[in-house]
């Protein structure tokens, strides 16, 4: 396409900047543009009707799914509202269900992904939601204090992203409550953690072993490595034809499973922790356990 559009606009060296963006804007809004981007479409076209084939009611069905966890904040809400005492958790419930509908938005972009057969996008995205939960997961079994410093440390977070300065009676008040890495770690709120706080160090408190090695998938897929480089951009028979760069419907069926199983594992997290009605908490869990099994159900004959 680059050959085609010098071509068009002519030699750079005889066109001062002014003149060259002008032709080159007139190329981007023309037919050449449509004729020169019409194969990549249909390719990304070819691997959308390849998924659309195999599972057509894909959106319909992970769109009610999505639905079912979204109203777990109704029960959840009017659990809480009953409680006489709120002071021993009302910052973990703030704190989680922040968390809990941080993913199920993340939840809801992956649908697009799913759809095209982007697999390996849909594994950077399903990182979000498994960190999410696992950290819900460490603060529920935690105090109202810890999930109080994982409030505060936004503070810290936002003046690192915008370049702020910081006082001395501010750092001498984060040190006092963060400890002396407070600046350069971001898990230094987790304070029930011994050593140096990690991600990882969360995932051995909570014994989290079912969902960690679609984690480290996930983490390949993000970061530059051998292994991506040849799973993703493979171009032989044996990938069901994979030409146009990150479409893979053949993965497909992973990703969705480790979606369904991390949003299956949050929901019955937050039932638990959150609702106080046994019998209201035991009739949820079996409706989100049974609609995930459902679905992987269907995606295992993918």
């Amino acid at each position: 396409m680059i050959n085609e559009i010098l071509k068009e606009v002519g030699s750079a060296k005889n066109k001062d900047e002014k003149e060259f963006n002008k032709s080159l804007k007139a190329y981007l809004s023309g037919a050449k543009l449509e004729c020169s981007i019409k194969d990549y479409w249909e390719k990304r076209e070819n691997n959308k009707t390849a998924v659309q084939q195999k599972y057509p009611d894909l959106i319909k069905q992970l769109t009610f799914f999505f639905m079912l966890l979204s109203d777990i904040n109704q029960f959840k809400d009017a659990s809480y509202k009953e409680k006489k005492d709120k002071a021993g958790i009302k910052q973990r419930i703030n704190v989680c269900s922040a968390l809990y509908n941080k993913s199920l938005q993340t939840f809801l972009d992956t649908f697009g992904l799913l759809e095209d057969g982007a697999a390996p996008s849909v594994f950077l995205l399903w990182r979000s939601i498994y960190e999410n939960f696992a950290v819900s997961k460490y603060l529920m079994n935690s105090t109202d204090e810890e999930a109080g410093l994982f409030n505060e440390y936004m503070a810290v977070q936002r003046r690192k992203l915008l370049g702020g300065k910081i006082t001395k009676e501010e750092k001498t008040a984060y040190i006092k409550k963060l400890g002396r890495d407070f600046d350069a770690n971001d898990y230094c709120w987790a304070k029930s953690i011994k050593g140096k706080k990690s991600f990882p160090k969360i995932i051995k408190v909570i014994k989290e072993n079912k969902l960690f090695k679609f984690y480290l998938l996930s983490a390949y897929f993000g970061n530059s490595n051998s292994f991506t480089v040849n799973k993703v951009f493979e171009y032989n028979e044996t990938r069901a034809k994979t030409i146009t760069p990150g479409f893979t419907p053949d993965d497909v069926t992973k990703s969705l499973n480790a979606l369904i199983t991390v949003l299956n594992e949050f929901a019955v997290l937050m039932i638990d922790n959150f609702i106080d009605d046994k019998k209201q908490k035991e009739q949820l869990k079996r409706v989100i356990s049974y609609y995930s099994k459902e679905i992987d159900k269907k995606w295992k004959k993918f």
